[in-house]
């Protein structure tokens, strides 16, 4: 049934019948999720928008062994 709120293909979403063909995992779906999100607010992205938007990062320790003194060094700087 065709009605004004679909009289067009830009208003039917039609984007998502190629999904239904498309194999993916939760996890994907819930990035691509999360970027459709963020895409599709209008006013300028805030920090918890951004930051939702990101993976996982690594714990501080991991992180406690690197030195740019060290680094420079090891490439003979």
């Amino acid at each position: 049934m065709v009605t004004q709120q679909n009289s067009g293909l830009d208003s039917m979403d039609t984007d998502l019948v190629l999904d239904l063909f498309k194999r993916t995992t939760d996890e994907e779906d819930a990035a691509m999720a999360a970027k459709k999100k963020l895409e599709s607010s209008n006013g300028p992205a805030n920090q918890k928008a951004i930051l939702s938007g990101l993976g996982d990062l690594h714990d501080d320790d991991e992180y406690a062994e690197m030195n740019l003194e060290s680094f420079m060094s090891s490439i003979g700087r």
